[in-house]
């Protein structure tokens, strides 16, 4: 269940710092509502990551970059990425552009969004450990659609977020989830300390993965 709360988790710092991330929590999905096909490809009942359903597609950088209505949150969604070294990031569409309608007005129109989505390996790993997210990166390379949007300029006041996060507060984003996860003390501890220690050298990592960005 360690997708499920790499999840849980990125979710929870992403919303800390502002970054344009789609919220979740914990659910609980009983047996008789998960489909026989679903069954097939390992689904169970118990505590899971939800989501809310929303409507919303795949990412196409070359044709909705201008689309989107909210383009200053981009240096927040680098900021996360490098944060928390998620992986599979150039060869997988992990970002959504979620479709919102704007009530106010008539008539009501459709607004579009950049979502960072698919948080499960964060540090890299959809199994990581208390061994293995020590120690911390010291690069990060991000996706190149997005590098090409940014400068250092746009992304400070990111990097100022990230480090004036709390770090109760991240250790707080890791502590909590369900028993029957069985993400052991070691495991929390050691990805919060992680994620504290990655805080304080998040502009590092940016630079050292990607010289473009200027």
């Amino acid at each position: 269940m360690k997708a499920c709360y790499n999840e849980l988790v990125a979710s929870r710092l992403g919303q800390l710092i502002g970054a344009p991330i789609l919220r979740g929590g914990i659910v609980y999905v009983p047996d008789e509502i998960i489909p026989v096909d679903h069954r097939t490809d390992g689904a169970t009942p118990g505590f899971h990551f939800g989501l809310t359903r929303m409507e919303g597609e795949n990412f196409v950088p070359a044709h909705h970059y201008a689309e989107i209505e909210n383009a200053s949150e981009l240096p927040f969604a680098a900021v996360h990425l490098a944060w928390l070294a998620v992986g599979d990031q150039q060869g997988h569409n992990q970002y959504l552009q979620r479709l919102e309608i704007r009530r106010e007005g008539y008539p009501p129109v459709m607004t579009k969004r950049f979502k960072l989505i698919d948080m499960g390996q964060m540090f890299g790993d959809c199994a990581w450990t208390a061994g293995s997210v020590n120690p911390v990166h010291t690069a990060y390379v991000l996706p190149n659609h997005l590098a090409a949007k940014l400068t250092f300029q746009k992304l400070a006041p990111a990097i100022q977020a990230v480090s004036n996060v709390a770090v109760e507060a991240i250790r707080e984003c890791f502590a909590d989830c369900p028993d029957d996860w069985n993400i052991s003390a070691e495991d929390r501890r050691a990805g919060a300390e992680r994620a504290i220690a990655a805080a304080a050298q998040v502009e590092q990592i940016i630079r050292s993965g990607n010289p473009a960005v200027q």
